[in-house]
């Protein structure tokens, strides 16, 4: 009988193929549990919050072009925890605070998600924000050319029926707050 607690896959060889600071691509040779080998291609990125900031009526969005894609995007804002950060709650402050100018009275973690399944151990943690006041913006410099944007719900809404909105984790934090009743 077969031991229920082991993986179905087994981790032969783990190959660092590329580093940079804010990722590592490695490549696994693996053996499944029907004896075949494989590979997997497997890429390690931190944790990051993504912020979803409410005024009791608009939704904050960011829109920013996307190098990977081509192509701007509109998300909720998001950004990786640093190790300067006491924690994961103070990187979603300061995500929220660079990107958009707003500081949250209230911000609380309403879950997490994985990114991509299928190639990345990579975990987003959703924070809801409330209570907001607008400030100055201290976007990095990979964000210069970052708008902010605000939509109703109903709006959000419409934009994800028309296919505008269609970053994973934008789309998974709204569903998460809508199913909970918090928008």
């Amino acid at each position: 009988m077969q031991n229920t607690n082991e993986p179905p896959i087994k981790q032969l060889t783990h190959e660092l193929k590329y580093e940079n600071k804010w990722m590592k691509v490695y490549e696994d040779k693996i053996l499944r549990s029907s004896g075949k080998e494989g590979l997997y291609g497997v890429v390690e990125k931190g944790e990051f919050a993504l912020i979803v900031p409410f005024d009791g009526k608009y939704l904050y969005l960011v829109e920013q072009y996307r190098y990977p894609l081509k192509v701007k995007t509109l998300e909720f804002p998001q950004g990786m925890v640093e190790k300067t950060d006491a924690d994961i709650t103070e990187s979603a402050r300061r995500e929220l605070k660079e990107e958009t100018g707003l500081s949250a009275e209230i911000i609380k973690e309403a879950g997490s998600f994985f990114t991509a399944v299928g190639f990345s151990d990579q975990t987003g943690h959703i924070f809801f924000a409330s209570g907001l006041t607008m400030g100055n913006r201290h976007p990095d410099e990979e964000e210069d050319d970052l708008k902010v944007k605000t939509v109703t719900p109903a709006d959000f809404e419409t934009l994800i029926k028309a296919n505008m909105i269609k970053d994973s984790g934008t789309l998974s934090a709204y569903a998460m707050l809508k199913a909970r009743g918090v928008l």
